[in-house]
């Protein structure tokens, strides 16, 4: 009997003994995997955190081009106005012996007057070419009356043919302007008139066909200033 009991008896610690083994491992194999789960959890949260730096720079950068290029904007636009009128870059300003304005001359043209109260600015190889100026203070005349008047010069200098209306100045500085032409044998003849600065000006352009030196003239004549 006393052989079963030692036996029975050895049996129990053996189990026991099993037991604790296994326990010891299972703790063991589950602090590993707490410890994998806490170290990925920490480099997810590194990565997170240097995703959100990344992109703050991204916007901060995105946001100094954009003031960058907002203040560029006015500098450009300044330039390109200066552009479309080559007149007032390149002309050399002269002043009329005979009116009280000053105009810029291209290279090629000169002016002189013609009779009191108006001048000419003609083609210095072609005086064919030609732009007769005429100015007006506001007392002397308005608008309205030039415009009339230039049209009335144009349909004289060709009776069958028919008046065009052209677009009219779109710089802000030209209070009021229209631009007309009309077609001849040889040519074109082209009439604009504007009141700028408190000055009322009217022009008449002589241009032939194989010459088109209109768009010159008209460039000049829009740097015309009051003296």
């Amino acid at each position: 009997m006393s052989k079963k009991l030692f036996f029975a008896a050895s049996v129990l610690a053996l189990s026991g003994l099993m037991a604790a083994c296994g326990s010891d491992e299972s703790t063991e194999e589950t602090n590993g995997t707490a410890t994998t789960n806490t170290k990925q959890n920490e480099t997810t949260t590194s990565e997170e955190t240097a995703t959100e730096e990344d992109a703050e720079e991204t916007t901060e950068e995105t946001a100094e081009e954009t003031d960058e290029s907002a203040e560029e904007e006015p500098a450009e636009e300044s330039t390109e106005a200066q552009e479309e009128n080559p007149a007032t870059s390149e002309g050399t300003p002269t002043v009329s012996e005979s009116q009280a304005y000053e105009i810029h001359l291209l290279p090629g043209y000169e002016l002189t007057a013609e009779e009191p109260n108006k001048d000419v600015v003609y083609s210095s190889e072609n005086d064919e070419l030609f732009m007769r100026v005429e100015t007006f203070k506001p007392e002397e005349a308005d608008f309205a009356f030039a415009d009339d008047s230039i049209q009335q010069t144009l349909k004289a200098s060709n009776e069958d043919a028919e008046l065009t209306e052209l677009p009219a100045f779109e710089d802000s500085k030209f209070t009021n302007s229209a631009v007309y032409e009309i077609p001849t044998d040889n040519g074109k003849v082209t009439g604009a008139v504007f009141e700028k600065e408190g000055l009322i000006v009217k022009l008449t352009i002589f241009d032939l066909t194989d010459a088109g030196v209109t768009e010159e003239f008209l460039n000049m004549g829009k740097t015309i200033t009051s003296k």
